[in-house]
């Protein structure tokens, strides 16, 4: 399959399933990671309906004294800061639909760990994203840890391109795969 294929196929796959319990396990997992338990500061995207819910790892973060970072997109040029979350009330629709941070006062875009979005990926790391290359321009200059929670449905064979950069590590609902990122 292509990447335009995975996208439509992992699309549909996630808008009809209930992920409540997988989204209990990937969090217990992640919440045990010392990535997570050694991070000051946490870059993580609001999720989409669709998307394994990152509501209540904000929410986790904030409460342990985290500092966390949400992306804000530069659409014209294909690139994004990560500002300082501190409110749902500062949050407002973009120009695409997704929610960012109204009036950011603090960028930070080399947090302790960043939670890596995308649909389709496989056991080395890689992964296949919503098509603009976004998080792998962003992980080409990007120092911290990279973690991506998916459901194991989520893991395939993907097409790779030159500019496609891996994370370190992949949580699913049934394994971690660990030291993917080199």
């Amino acid at each position: 399959m292509n990447k335009k294929e995975i996208r439509k196929k992992v699309l549909e796959v996630l808008k009809q399933k209930d992920k409540y319990q997988e989204e209990v396990q990937l969090m217990q997992t992640l919440f045990d990671l010392p990535e997570w338990q050694n991070a000051d500061s946490i870059g993580v995207t609001l999720s989409m309906p669709h998307e394994v819910s990152t509501e209540e790892i904000i929410k986790f973060a904030l409460v342990q004294g985290k500092k966390v970072y949400v992306p804000n997109c530069h659409y014209q040029n294909k690139t994004m800061d990560f500002v300082r979350f501190t409110s749902p009330n500062d949050l407002y629709e973009d120009e695409k639909g997704i929610l960012a941070v109204r009036n950011p006062e603090e960028i930070n875009n080399q947090m302790d760990l960043l939670l890596v979005p995308g649909l389709g990926f496989n056991t080395e790391g890689y992964r296949v994203g919503y098509g603009g290359g976004y998080y792998d321009r962003f992980l080409s200059s990007f120092e911290g840890a990279t973690v991506s929670l998916i459901l194991e449905e989520q893991l395939m064979e993907i097409p790779v391109a030159d500019f496609d950069q891996p994370v370190h590590k992949i949580i699913t609902d049934k394994r971690v795969i660990d030291g993917v990122r080199q």
